[in-house]
């Protein structure tokens, strides 16, 4: 298995999307941002969890949809973007987390 930092991995992923949002995405990416890393710990948990097979990856996304709903829920009480604005970003970085995490087996 190879080394794999989460923390990075979000922080990339986060870039990626925000900046194929363009406008809007950079208008809440600091709180994306902090959004993603009030959870970080919670998501490098499942992800060391799936990298070492205590998950497979059904119950790895069924996780992340967990954790993407108090994402989603946290950002949208700041009202800071439309709500699918937000679910689009959410879900992008989601998407990435899995795509690397399933590269990195």
């Amino acid at each position: 298995m190879m080394e794999f930092d989460i923390a990075k991995t979000l922080q990339d992923v986060s870039g990626q999307v925000m900046s194929e949002m363009g406008e809007i995405g950079s208008t809440f990416a600091g709180e994306l941002g902090k959004a993603f890393a009030d959870k970080e710990q919670s998501l490098i948990e499942l992800s060391t969890a799936y990298l070492q097979g205590e998950l497979d990856e059904s119950e790895l996304k069924q996780e992340l949809e967990r954790e993407q709903k108090v994402i989603e829920a946290q950002l949208i009480t700041l009202e800071i973007a439309a709500k699918a604005a937000i679910q689009k970003a959410v879900n992008g970085v989601m998407n990435g987390l899995t795509a690397t995490l399933k590269s990195a087996l």
